[in-house]
């Protein structure tokens, strides 16, 4: 193989590099090459870093044609900013050198007898000025011309260039765009989803706040669970403080249960029990609790069996002494505290229990226990029901009527939960039931002659032969309505909640933004919309009690 020479190798590679300049600096000319080279390097970016959070995650529920919006609109501000940096920049550097070559020419020329050469670069061309004439001096004043300028020369010449009326509508353009991108990024919440700010806010403000609060004096029981939760415990705390401030200290009674967490969990709810001692908030707040043992084997019934222990224990103190109208039962998410008043507030509180969404890393997460107006599985992503009705409730944000649903927290009335003697008798009818639940039901041979004498609920498994093998927060809302006779079963799609921060971020504040907001509905329920969320087999859904059940355990449960 022929030796190549330094001088040789170095001849070669200038003249690539020529060329290839040469080539960059022609694509460069074309018209708006510079800006969609700028456009595509950005949405490259941006999907970089959305991808180090979201990709690898179960992809039906990121929709690309949602992605793909949401890149586009969140780089057009920096892609406007950055274009009119460019503009600008250029503009001035073309600016100072007029001025510094005008001024060379000047310096040089301006004393020696004749006449000074200035560069207008309005009009890209060289005037030449008379001795002693200035810029400013007499414009009769130019030297002789062997032709005369024509009138209609003239008034061409009063008329802006092309390239100044581009550049005039570039810089418009793109500071619209700059303008409205940061109006909507500092607008990014959903005005629905803050109508109960504005009353927090006033509470908060208070320097010396009303123990009776500023709500309807209603008495809310708030109860949890917590296990390993350190990352979201500040978040929650300080959203259970704020509410707390607006409903009134002397109306609220807070019961946490916790056990077997190997982090920060037991210290920051240490924290918590202080700030609410300092409130003198009524509570008790179990850390590191025994009384319910968990079990070796986490399978099946042995999984639900030590949850709805760990739940029932958060209800002691209400069940023992009664006392409050309605209870909420928070997961361990994330939500804000107008989020938290607005569930309280579903349907101007008519209801017998209300639900949020709760979202996780295959959209809706709560699927297990979800389910529409007639019992029907539910899909991940808007807009989650089949049901009219449902989607009809879900295009406008109203409170969705469903068959069961937990999703994150809950508040129901508290009546169903307390034995007969403590009850309100404002919520169980006095009538027998209108429909008697299922001879399998474990509760049958409990119904009293109404559903204000029956024994209260509680959390429980489903025992083999019930018909589906369901979660301990799927059977409250059951049971509350085949037992209790309770129908008033709501979600409330604009109370949004996630068990981890970035998905909240996506589905909390992203995708319900006014733009997003608008194409993630545009299609009517297009795409993936209605694939249902199935665990199992899709062909071996079946049907118990009017109630479609996961096929997971199809046929070792019935």
């Amino acid at each position: 193989m022929p030796k190549v020479s330094a001088a040789n190798f170095i001849f070669h590679a200038r003249w690539i590099l020529l060329r290839g300049g040469r080539l960059a600096l022609s694509v460069a000319l074309l018209p708006g090459a510079v800006q969609v080279i700028c456009f595509v390097a950005l949405y490259y970016f941006a999907a970089k870093i959305w991808c180090g959070k979201y990709c690898g995650v179960w992809e039906p529920a990121f929709p690309k044609a949602w992605t793909a919006f949401v890149l586009f609109l969140s780089i057009i501000p920096i892609f406007a900013l950055l274009q009119l940096i460019w503009l600008l920049g250029v503009k001035a550097v073309v600016y100072f050198m007029d001025r510094r070559q005008g001024s060379r020419y000047q310096h040089a020329n301006g004393s020696s007898g004749r006449g000074s050469i200035v560069f207008d670069s309005e009009e890209a061309q060289y005037m030449l000025l008379r001795e002693g004439e200035g810029e400013d001096g007499p414009r009769t004043a130019r030297p002789p011309s062997p032709t005369q300028a024509s009138p209609r020369h003239k008034l061409w010449s009063r008329i802006p260039s092309i390239y100044k009326l581009l550049w005039w509508a570039q810089i418009t353009l793109y500071s619209v765009l700059l303008f409205v991108g940061a109006w909507e990024v500092s607008h990014y919440e959903n005005e629905g989803d803050i109508r109960y700010r504005p009353v927090l806010q006033k509470a908060l403000a208070h320097k010396s706040r009303d123990p009776a609060g500023y709500a309807k004096g209603e008495k809310i029981y708030f109860a949890a669970a917590f296990y390993n939760n350190q990352d979201v415990l500040p978040y929650w705390s300080q959203t259970l403080l704020d509410v707390i401030a607006y409903l009134g200290t002397n109306n609220v009674f807070v019961s946490i249960v916790e056990n077997n967490s190997d982090d920060r969990t037991a210290d920051l709810l240490h924290e918590l029990d202080n700030s609410l001692a300092n409130l003198d908030v009524q509570r008790r707040i179990l850390i590191g609790d025994q009384a319910v043992k968990k079990p070796d084997d986490m399978g099946w019934n042995n999984r639900i069996d030590f949850l709805s222990a760990i739940r029932n224990r958060a209800l002691e103190p209400l069940v023992e002494h009664g006392g409050y109208d309605k209870v909420v039962f928070s997961n361990d998410i994330f939500i804000e505290p107008e989020s938290l008043i607005e569930l309280l507030e579903t349907n101007d509180g008519q209801y017998d229990m209300a639900c949020a969404l709760d979202f996780g890393h295959f959209g809706a997460y709560d699927m297990w226990v979800l389910r529409d107006r007639v019992g029907r599985l539910a899909a991940g992503i808007w807009p989650y029901f089949f049901d009219m009705a449902d989607y009809q409730a879900m295009k406008t944000e109203s409170a969705v009527p469903v068959m069961t649903c937990w999703n994150g927290i809950v508040v129901f009335t508290a009546d169903p939960v307390l034995p007969v003697h403590l009850r309100s008798n404002r919520t169980l009818s006095n009538e027998p039931l209108r429909r008697q639940p299922p001879s399998t039901h474990p509760l049958a041979n409990t119904l009293a002659q109404s559903p204000a004498l029956t024994p209260p609920l509680s959390f429980r498994s489903s025992p083999r032969g019930e018909g589906c093998f369901s979660s301990e927060s799927f059977l409250l809302p059951y049971d509350m309505r085949r037992i209790m006779g309770l129908d008033r079963i709501y979600v409330n799609p604009r109370v949004i909640t996630a068990y981890v921060w970035h998905f909240y971020v996506w589905h909390k504040w992203v995708l319900r933004q006014r733009i997003v907001k608008w194409f993630v509905e545009l299609y009517d329920g297009a795409w993936m919309q209605y694939a249902r969320m199935i665990v199992g087999d899709d062909d071996k859904v079946y049907t118990w009690d009017g109630i479609d059940c996961h096929p997971w355990w199809y046929g070792d449960w019935w």
